[in-house]
């Protein structure tokens, strides 16, 4: 699970939510904002409690940059369009040895960078290079 600092929660609705079609998780709470995609959990909280919660100076925190599993690459062209679409930043695509869209990083509008992998389970004969094996979380 993944906490981070925001500062324009109506933006960040919109945009995971609306534009980009990710789920809600967990309780609705004012002022928060619980998202599920793929294997990442996200909880966006006002910058302002986050400070005073853990004492962390906000202005001094790099921006995290996280990344969200999916199970093909058909999932990563679909997530990375979306963003793209929805107003998204974009500094890097990495394309497998086929061509096909293999990673790809975006920045939401708070600017936090999020990094859409394929992450198949190696083996004889399977295309791509992770070997991550994901646990089940549903």
């Amino acid at each position: 699970m993944v906490m981070m600092p925001a500062t324009d929660m109506a933006a960040l609705r919109r945009f995971y939510l609306g534009d980009l079609g990710w789920n809600s998780w967990g309780p609705d709470m004012p002022g928060s904002l619980m998202l599920r995609a793929g294997t990442a959990v996200i909880v966006f909280v006002p910058r302002d409690y986050l400070a005073a919660e853990s004492g962390i100076d906000l202005s001094a925190t790099p921006r995290a940059i996280n990344a969200i599993f999916v199970e093909t690459k058909a999932d990563v062209d679909a997530q990375f369009a979306k963003a793209i679409d929805a107003g998204a930043t974009v500094t890097s695509a990495i394309r497998d040895r086929d061509g096909g869209l293999y990673s790809g990083y975006f920045s939401d509008p708070e600017g936090n960078g999020w990094e859409i992998v394929w992450s198949p389970v190696m083996r004889p004969g399977a295309d791509g290079g992770l070997t991550l094996v994901l646990p089940d979380t549903n």
